[in-house]
């Protein structure tokens, strides 16, 4: 029985990481399956600000502290949840949750969605591809997302069993990229 495809952040923030092992390259994304997308001059964090759809989150990863590491020069791949996301939580979740007091849980909730090196699109399709149609993603925050497609496009699932759906084009930032998302997806 083959296990879950799952993706290394080490091997995906270096270009050369090994390749000719065949397990790691069965396990990390295949660098030449696409041209390299163009990228921006800015970070991740400051795309976000520059964003009308993800205003909440910018306002969260704030809040959290982790707009700073999403300013710096390490890679990052965020699957960024949308305004429309954060208001499909239950009323007052996401206010509630920008509260000093709560700024571990918020962080914890938001590291859940973001992934060290940068994995384009493209990436992401073949990882599912090779992983027979399951690929999986270690997470800052120690969780693994879950990401499968289906016809309508990619769709993660986060520890707790909650789902969301790339909901939109990537956006190649100067540290990383940013695939917005329909949904929250909260941790266990």
């Amino acid at each position: 029985m083959k296990r879950p495809l799952l993706i290394a952040a080490a091997c995906l923030a270096a270009t050369a990481c090994g390749q000719s092992d065949e397990d790691n390259q069965a396990a990390t994304p295949n660098a030449q399956s696409a041209p390299a997308p163009k990228q921006a001059k800015e970070s991740i964090a400051a795309g976000l600000a520059g964003s009308a759809d993800h205003r909440t989150l910018a306002q969260a990863l704030k809040a959290s502290g982790l707009e700073a590491t999403l300013s710096g020069k390490q890679p990052y791949t965020l699957f960024a949840p949308t305004d429309s996301a954060f208001a499909k939580l239950p009323s007052g979740n996401a206010s509630g949750l920008m509260a000093p007091e709560n700024k571990a849980q918020l962080t914890d909730l938001l590291a859940g969605h973001i992934v060290p090196g940068l994995v384009t699109a493209a990436d992401l399709a073949a990882a599912i591809e090779r992983g027979k149609g399951q690929a999986k993603l270690a997470t800052v925050s120690g969780s693994t997302l879950t990401l499968t497609r289906d016809a309508e496009g990619i769709i993660l699932a986060g520890p707790g069993g909650s789902r969301a759906r790339v909901a939109g084009a990537e956006r190649i930032q100067a540290n990383g990229a940013i695939h917005p998302v329909d949904s929250v997806l909260l941790p266990q």
